[in-house]
């Protein structure tokens, strides 16, 4: 359970939150503690949304080239889905890409079962986000008398095809805005922290947007739900040369999309929407704006074991064993612990990136450390050992799934 909660040197009160997510339904703890006295909490819960996959189209990255001499085509690295799929489905992958790129219709695939399609889309969709446009499809059996003898394949589309490259334009306007500061010449982590950052802080979660299903709704409205951040951040970091793919399932029951990612050679998820403020609040006007940072960092580059705590996953191909840790956020940033060391908890609440945020977030290993930093630092309130805040309050947050405690107002 996630809390949200503000201690208090000499406040006593509770309010009741209810905020809106897009496909989970998390309980709120807000609280107001009095410091060496007893707390006094109130429940809220998030209310869920329904998430619906959607559709993509292709990067300033090249898909594809043609090796002439060879006849072979070659498709990047970056499409993850492709390259999981065996030789007979990469094939019906590529016929679908084709005609999808280029809006046709009736075109012959090379295979009679149909049973394959609905699969092979599926990877064409979850690799390719600039296929915004793309409805869903359509096919045609032919028989002779009871025998198959051919299928073709239609898309369908919600856009003529010079709207299409109306809003191309528009969304490679945007990105070119967004890349003018990326650092590009640093580590993948620099890369994707900045562009996850950049996503959050242009975009606000609204499940009311336009088009909020595909990128279209980031890019060109600045409003979207989590299959259009899904797909907004894979869109930038194919841009950016590295491998993402659109990963889809369940969290509480409900529809969710996130990512699955190659930052240094290790495969990480990242869930974009839960690290957006007005995701777990809401709206962009809710009441947790003065207590809530902008950012959060729980869901960044995390193991499978991390994100299956919460997300359920569906998977259309095989995916990997995320297990590597080095480019997680709080171990690059110095705030992974993995025990409780009053030494380097008064460096990190004394630095000044933490006095510049005013704020901090810390990561332990296991469930026994944060539940020692949750008893020390809260119940404890050893917290005002590290911030002199007298006669003033601390604000925290408590994600126990990802083991994650943030304090503000610092």
């Amino acid at each position: 359970m996630r809390k949200w909660t503000v201690l208090w040197a000499a406040l006593i009160g509770s309010m009741m939150l209810l905020a809106q997510g897009c496909s989970d339904q998390e309980s709120f703890d807000i609280q107001y503690i009095i410091r060496g006295e007893k707390s006094a909490e109130e429940e809220g819960t998030i209310e869920s949304r329904e998430y619906e996959p959607e559709q993509p189209q292709d990067n300033s990255t090249e898909a594809e080239t043609l090796t002439e001499e060879q006849g072979v085509r070659e498709v990047s690295e970056l499409y993850y889905a492709y390259h999981h799929l065996d030789g007979k489905k990469q094939k019906i992958y590529l016929e679908m890409f084709d005609a999808l790129t280029g809006m046709k219709n009736g075109v012959p695939l090379s295979t009679l079962d149909k049973s394959e399609l609905d699969v092979v889309f599926a990877c064409v969709m979850n690799d390719h986000p600039e296929l915004f446009y793309v409805d869903g499809y359509q096919y045609t059996e032919y028989t002779l008398g009871s025998t198959v003898t051919g299928v073709t394949f239609s898309g369908t589309y919600s856009m003529t095809s010079a709207e299409v490259e109306q809003a191309r334009l528009r969304i490679e306007q945007k990105l070119a805005e967004c890349f003018q500061q990326v650092p590009l010449n640093e580590d993948e982590y620099s890369t994707v922290k900045y562009l996850y950052e950049w996503l959050i802080n242009h975009t606000e979660y609204d499940r009311d947007a336009e088009n909020n299903q595909n990128i279209c709704s980031v890019f060109l409205q600045g409003r979207s739900v989590c299959q259009g951040y899904a797909k907004a951040m894979q869109y930038m970091l194919q841009a950016a040369d590295i491998q993402c793919v659109l990963v889809t399932g369940f969290t509480n029951g409900e529809r969710h999309g996130w990512n699955l990612l190659r930052v240094n050679g290790e495969y990480y998820y990242l869930d974009p929407t839960w690290g957006d403020a007005s995701y777990a609040s809401g709206s962009a006007d809710s009441m947790l704006d003065g207590f809530v940072p902008a950012i959060n960092y729980d869901y960044f580059l995390v193991t499978t074991d991390e994100i299956t705590r919460t997300h359920s996953i569906e998977k259309v191909v095989e995916l990997p064993q995320c297990t590597a840790v080095n480019d997680n956020y709080f171990v690059r940033e110095g705030l992974y612990f993995d025990s409780y060391d009053e030494a380097r908890l008064a460096t990190v609440f004394g630095s000044e990136a933490a006095k510049a945020a005013g704020c901090v977030t810390l990561k332990c290993d296991n469930s026994e450390t944060y539940e020692l930093m949750v008893q020390t630092l809260i119940a404890s309130q050893k917290i005002f050992d590290f911030v002199d805040k007298q006669g003033e309050s601390i604000a925290y947050t408590s994600n126990e799934e990802q083991r994650t405690i943030s304090f503000w107002n610092i």
